[in-house]
């Protein structure tokens, strides 16, 4: 019976760091949620629809529908991202993390409870962008599956590289400092608003080096039916990349880094 017993514990523990997470996001929706649809909604006005009049189309698309996919990856991203920096670091500062470690539960269980929170966030809000965009576009869906998968599989990756950045993190500032300069940029010049191909040499060569390159693309491809980048391509990428960053963190969990004293 202990296996069953187990589990049962096991999906008790993960539900109560999943709904803790999630209630905290929620009840703070106005910093947490907010900003990404005010970010979406002015891009969309202003660039997608004012400045896209004289853009006319880009890949194909009427230029709205062309940054769209970018927008909802930004959302993705930086949601999932400083959700699980946050809930971490908060942990730590708070030293409540002291009470998850005396629980029986192991360190893939924790990795996975802290990453499910982010990931909830991170979808929540590109569903929301999604969601809110749509009267500014004539936006067709053609991969369900693909878009669906991707935008998954970018939630998990960037909430475990979320909880990663907790672990470290020092201060509040440091919390923000990945989202704000690293992340957020390379998304901007991953190609969200124009396509990389129309860049000359050595700055093409440049941009395609940017991993949120092929993440977006991809994206685009399941959302739009075509793009620069095939979205199986994309999907691979994600899924080897959310492994490898999910074996870190539970590795740093597993020998308490930054966590025990």
């Amino acid at each position: 019976m202990k296996g069953p017993e187990n589990a049962v514990l096991y999906w008790y523990a993960w539900r109560g760091l999943v709904v803790k997470q999630m209630r905290r996001f929620l009840r703070g929706w106005l910093q947490n949620l907010l900003p990404s649809l005010v970010t979406a909604v002015l891009f969309l006005a202003v660039l997608g629809h004012l400045v896209g009049r004289e853009i006319g189309t880009m890949g194909g698309v009427a230029y709205a529908d062309f940054i769209l996919p970018g927008l909802i990856m930004l959302a993705v991203v930086t949601n999932a991202y400083s959700n699980t920096t946050l809930a971490m670091f908060g942990a730590r500062l708070q030293r409540h993390i002291e009470e998850i470690l005396v629980a029986p539960m192991p360190p893939w269980l924790i990795v996975a409870g802290f990453a499910t929170g982010g990931m909830l966030r991170g979808l929540l809000a590109g569903a929301l962008v999604l969601a809110i965009a749509l009267p500014f576009s004539d936006l067709q869906l053609h991969h369900a599956g693909a878009v669906l998968g991707i935008a998954l599989l970018t939630a998990v990756l960037f909430s475990l590289a979320g909880l990663i950045n907790g672990l470290f993190a020092r201060s509040f500032d440091h919390t923000s400092v990945i989202s704000t300069f690293v992340l957020t940029p390379l998304i901007y010049l991953g190609g969200l608003f124009y396509p990389i191909e129309r860049l000359a040499d050595p700055w093409q060569g440049v941009a395609q080096l940017n991993p949120l390159y092929y993440v977006i693309e991809g994206f685009r491809h399941g959302l739009l039916g075509h793009s620069a980048v095939d979205w199986t391509t994309t999907f691979a990428v994600l899924a080897g990349a959310s492994l490898a960053v999910a074996v870190l963190a539970w590795w740093l969990v597993a020998r308490g880094t930054r966590i025990r004293a």
